[in-house]
């Protein structure tokens, strides 16, 4: 197999994805849950799984060690270090938070794919300029177009109401995570006349953990109870979620600058776990300056901020569409710091370097 695919996260698939629709190859992952996830929203793909027990003799290592490439969309040092293929890495999610400690764990690469301009600028004073291609953000390429047709198809497929305008909630995993905090208080407080979709992160909706078995069935009865919900755990792309959504509630974190490739309006959720000022002390730890500490800051001027504590919901959520000309130019900016351009001659020209190595 000349090219692997190595995940253990679903989340990091869509941004592997592109590379594998071109170029071909298998994934490779150590989760079952991954596993099964790829298959359900990605069909006829190749998947090797590396098992518990004697794993050096598995087809996946197998495949590890004959692979001519291994493109991946985390560090990986411990594992990928055995193997003596290239390796790319492509990143999965936007790295907000990147900081000096994060990019030297990647200096076992040979390539490192910069998203935009913010990694470019954190890959370079980490010292990696020389192993950087500017790729732009891969995950794009599979965006699909807005538009009415399409939009009805979607959400009537999910139960919901194409006349509606439809929310979208997306928070982060644990420990960060405010889905505990807040998918009831959405649930409940909500104003009837939107359709709601919650997604709680794949790390969250793919676990075996017995807490959260007991937590969403909780959440399922409570989404049967309010009409034009629908829960999605990873079942759908998230791609086609963002091109037929008109709000994004989000920790903050990558689902909200994703889709700001659709101009979306934002509304920020706050908590003890993460808020802005833990954004300040996981980059200030990482060793970056003020600088950069300011810029991502900007993301939350993209749109308001509510927290668990936060009263009047409804008329909230409704503020937050109706200002939403308020926040254009921040949004857009703010995408433009983050992505850059994001022609497809830039993931095009990774792609060929990728083909490039793996022949």
């Amino acid at each position: 197999m000349a090219i692997i695919y190595y995940t253990r996260m679903f989340q990091a698939v869509p941004s592997l994805m592109p590379v594998y629709k071109r170029l071909g190859g298998a994934f490779v992952t150590s989760r079952l849950s991954t596993a099964k996830s790829i298959k359900r929203v990605y069909h006829g793909v190749d998947i090797y799984k590396e098992g518990k027990f004697f794993p050096s003799f598995s087809s996946a290592n197998k495949a590890l060690k004959s692979a001519k490439l291994i493109v991946t969309g985390a560090p990986y040092y411990n594992v990928l270090k055995s193997y003596s293929a290239q390796k790319y890495m492509v990143f999965h999610g936007t790295y907000a938070y990147m900081g000096l400690k994060e990019v030297k764990r990647l200096e076992h690469f040979d390539k490192v794919c910069a998203l935009g301009p913010r990694m470019m600028d954190a890959l370079e004073h980490g010292g990696l300029a020389g192993k950087t291609i500017l790729s732009g953000y891969l995950p794009f390429i599979d965006f699909p177009e807005r538009n009415i047709n399409d939009r009805s198809v979607f959400l009537e497929s999910l139960g919901l109401d194409p006349l509606r305008k439809t929310i979208v909630y997306l928070p982060w995993g644990k420990p960060f995570g405010s889905w505990d905090l807040m998918a009831k208080k959405l649930l409940i407080e909500t104003p009837p006349e939107y359709n709601l979709i919650l997604r709680p992160h794949p790390s969250h909706s793919n676990s075996f953990r017995v807490d959260d078995f007991v937590d969403f069935f909780k959440i399922k009865q409570l989404v049967k109870g309010r009409n034009f919900t629908y829960l999605d755990l990873t079942s759908q792309k998230l791609s086609s979620i963002y091109a037929n959504v008109d709000l994004v509630i989000s920790d903050g974190t990558s689902p909200a600058e994703e889709s700001l490739f659709y101009d979306i309006p934002q509304l920020f959720i706050e908590t003890n776990r993460f808020s802005r000022d833990k954004v300040v002390s996981m980059l200030q730890a990482q060793g970056s300056d003020d600088r950069h500490v300011d810029k991502v800051l900007e993301l939350y001027s993209c749109g308001p901020s509510v927290s668990p504590q936060s009263i009047n919901l409804s008329k909230l959520i409704a503020d937050a569409f109706l200002d939403s000309n308020r926040y254009a130019n921040a949004r857009k900016n703010y995408f433009n710091y983050v992505f850059g351009n994001h022609s497809f001659d830039l993931q095009n020209a990774l792609i060929d370097s990728i083909s490039g190595y793996a022949e």
